[in-house]
Parts: C-alpha cells; structure tokens; sequence
C-alpha cells in the first residue's frame, strides 16, 4: 500500500507495510547518516521521506539500554520517534544500524564492566534483536567506548573491559539472529590515541567476535589533514598495520560509522562548499575500497541552533531543515554509486 501526504514541505511516499527487501540482503555499500530522530518535530513518515529525498540508503542511530529497560528484567519498546523511524526504515528501502548503548542507573553508573552488568547488558541486546526482527540486521555494539571525555577510556584496561563485552553480546546478538551483522570500535583511526586503543582491541581479538569494524576518522580540527585522498590512504595503512596485528591475510571490513564536520561560525576549518566537496570526494574514494562497507555521515539534521557551539553543526540540514551545501554531495554521491551498479 503506497499513503502519500505532503506537510512541512515534505513529500511523504512510504510503502506500508511490505517489506521490499530479504532482510539478509546486505547493501554492497551504504550511504548513511547519523540520525537522532526523537528531536525531529515532524512525523516518523516525515523523516523517512526526507531521507529517501537525498537518496540517504541506511541510517545508525542509538537505541538506548535505559530506554528499553525501566525495570530490573522487564523490556518494553520506548514510545519514541526513534523507534517509530526503525519500525518502518527497513520497509522504506532504509538499511538501519542500530548502536547498543549507554548504562542504566538500575545496575549503577557507567559502563557494564562487572560480570553483572555484562550480563544484564546482553539480555538487553538480545531483547532488542529479537524485537526488530525483520527491520534490522546490522548492530553495533556501543559508541565511542575510548572517547577521552571519560579518564582513562582509552587505556589498557579500557580495551579489555570492552572487548570482554563484545565477546559476549556478539554471541547473544548471532544466537538471536545468525544472519545478523556485528560491528564493534567507533575509534579515530587519524587520532594516534585511538588508534593505539584500537590496535590494542585488535591484540585482544575482538575481531573473532564481529564482522568488521567501525571507524570514526574525523579530522575536523585540522585543514591540513582534510584531504578526502589523505584521509583514505591512512585508512589504507590502518587496515594494513590491523591485519598483521591480527596476523590475516585478507582485509578486515571497515563500516565509516561517523565522519564529518562542523559549519559553527567559530573557528571553521572548512567552508560549507568545502564539505560539500569533500563529502562528496570522500565518499566515492571510499566506494573505491572493497573493504570499506559504507559512510555513514555525520549528521542528518543540526542538533540545534547556537552556531558558535560545534556539536548543534554537524548536520547536513539546518534544524529549519533548509539544506547545506553536503545535502546535494551526499546525494548526487549516491546517485553517482547506484548508477555504476
């Protein structure tokens, strides 16, 4: 059934409720966004439709361990546009990859370390496989472990408390879905503390428990390094140096989970034209690379309005949904991979 309606200048056309593809049917290569739909003020059929505009083909977003669990063993979907976007993206032509996430008060602050909290953390994830089902196949296991806004997240100990974790879940999330896919890592391969970090996840042999790894490789800090062809060639060195570490002989699968950069008025290492142009480079250099999965930019829409603070101007839309500049790279990107198919 095709329901089309027009609001806030959008053109709604959703398929309900089909679903048009084998959800085994893997994307040869995404072109994604990072999306955080609960601060969407249209409609979750709005939101597709505005994805589907810009040929936006999988979206990554987190779906909170807090959200789903209120009560000790007790799992219940949110009442969210989060949730409402996932229900219907996959149907809708939409690949989501779903980021298992964040602590829960109920079994303390934090991230699940102890034995409990790793265990109580997995039930979550196999909950939350099962529940999407048929909508979902792709699932990370949390964002950023070793961001350095936390002491000591990219030490030694770090790496072993999460991939200890991984081990775990990833078995809990292929016992759910065998089918399904497994990333793990969000680290900066371009920043020489993570990329430390993420060799030693590497050493410690999370990549037996997942099937490719997520990179983040931002260098929105440095003109210099905003090279799209600089920025690719040191991810080919990272997937060298990673593959003796993990002594393979054939290359690891790398998901771009998060790239990106900020058009904030305050100290801007890029023009919006620049990003265009590089957004739109990047991800046909990245297309290139039968290793690299998919670019999942970073974001979909600004987080807010104060144009002097970097994280409310990541996206490729205004919040008043008017475009950027990389709102048409993106999409004439995609339209450039779909017709080499």
């Amino acid at each position: 059934m095709i329901n089309k309606v027009m609001r806030w200048g959008v053109n709604v056309t959703l398929i309900v409720p089909f679903v048009l593809l084998s959800i085994n049917q893997a994307l040869a290569f995404n072109v994604g966004v990072g999306v955080h739909p609960d601060g969407f003020y249209g409609t979750p059929e709005e939101f597709i439709s505005l994805m589907k505009k810009y040929d936006i083909n999988s979206l990554r977003t987190d779906y909170k361990w807090d959200s789903v669990e209120k009560v000790k063993g007790q799992y219940s979907a949110p009442n969210s546009k989060t949730e409402k976007v996932l229900d219907i993206a996959y149907q809708n032509g939409i690949n989501p990859v779903v980021i298992l996430d964040y602590g829960n008060e109920l079994y303390g602050k934090g991230k699940p370390i102890t034995d409990e909290q790793v265990s109580a953390f997995s039930n979550y994830a196999a909950w939350t496989v099962e529940h999407f089902k048929g909508k979902a196949s792709v699932f990370e296991i949390w964002n950023e472990w070793s961001n350095r806004v936390e002491p000591g997240a990219n030490n030694d100990e770090s790496a072993k408390n999460y991939v200890k974790l991984v081990e775990v879940v990833s078995k809990v999330i292929k016992k759910e879905n065998p089918q399904a896919t497994v990333i793990a890592g969000s680290f900066n391969p371009m920043d020489y503390i993570d990329i430390r970090w993420g060799k030693e996840i590497v050493k410690l042999g999370i990549l037996d428990y997942i099937d490719g790894l997520s990179v983040h490789p931002y260098t929105w800090g440095s003109k210099r390094a905003s090279i799209p062809e600089f920025n690719i060639k040191m991810l080919d060195k990272t997937q060298q140096d990673l593959m003796v570490l993990a002594k393979r002989t054939s290359p690891i699968p790398l998901y771009i989970t998060e790239m990106g950069f900020p058009t904030s008025d305050k100290k801007p290492v890029l023009t919006q034209q620049e990003i265009a142009d590089y957004a739109y480079k990047y991800i046909l250099l990245a297309k290139t690379k039968p290793y690299i999965k998919g670019v999942w930019w970073y974001d979909f829409i600004n987080d807010g309005n104060n144009k002097n603070y970097r994280e409310h101007n990541f996206g490729i839309l205004n919040r008043d949904l008017s475009e950027k500049s990389t709102a048409d790279a993106i999409k004439n990107a995609s339209k450039s991979i779909s017709i080499e198919k």
